[in-house]
């Protein structure tokens, strides 16, 4: 199973790819790498942050469609180039309503470390978050 490591704040925490459940979009995830961008708090969708990857907008659809998003998940939305990663309880929401994504990953290691950072992220505002394949 491929991982990646996250780093946010200075805080580092590793995450499965769910590549079974969504093998061309967490393959699109894994080509994009490393990123270096802004994560920023979500407006619609709860206790979540987001981060660009234009990259997924090569990907036609989605794999596996959830709405949820569990604490510690990555949920991709390709269409919009999007990926977010909550800390709480989340849905995948715009301005039009609950929306579909696709689970690519979960984090593995150092969940709570990295929950909290991004918890902070509603009352500190906008960080800069790394991904990286992991080892690399």
């Amino acid at each position: 199973m491929k991982t990646v490591q996250i780093e946010v704040d200075g805080v580092v925490a590793e995450a499965e790819l769910l590549e079974d459940r969504a093998p061309r979009t967490t393959a699109a995830f894994w080509d994009a790498l490393p990123i270096t961008t802004a994560l920023t708090h979500t407006i619609w969708s709860g206790r979540a942050c987001g981060f660009s990857v234009e990259r997924l907008r090569s990907v036609d659809g989605l794999e596996h469609g959830v709405c949820s998003i569990y604490p510690g998940a990555l949920v991709a939305r390709p269409d919009a180039g999007e990926v977010l990663l909550s800390y709480g309880a989340a849905e995948y929401r715009t301005v039009l309503g609950v929306q579909y994504g696709t689970r690519i990953a979960r984090l593995v290691r150092n969940q709570a470390a990295m929950l909290a950072v991004l918890e902070r992220m509603h009352d500190e505002g906008d960080k800069t978050i790394t991904i990286k394949r992991a080892g690399g």
